[in-house]
């Protein structure tokens, strides 16, 4: 299954907002329930280009932010 996750796993708690992958803590809670679809919506608002990025990508993604 795709995913942000980069095994960072820390909420801010002003937003509830993921410092490592930046989904909400509702998004995470709900990730394995959505669909494909629902999951490329979040992984395309969070920059991910397709679902082919690996994990090294997102790791240089997180680096850069």
């Amino acid at each position: 299954m795709i995913t942000p996750c980069v095994a960072i796993c820390q909420l801010t708690q002003a937003t509830n907002i993921c410092k490592g992958c930046g989904r909400t803590r509702e998004e995470i809670d709900k990730w394995e329930t959505y669909t494909y679809y629902e999951r490329m919506i979040v992984m395309r608002r969070l920059g991910y280009a397709n679902e082919r990025m690996g994990r090294a990508e997102r790791m240089r993604r997180y680096d850069r932010g």
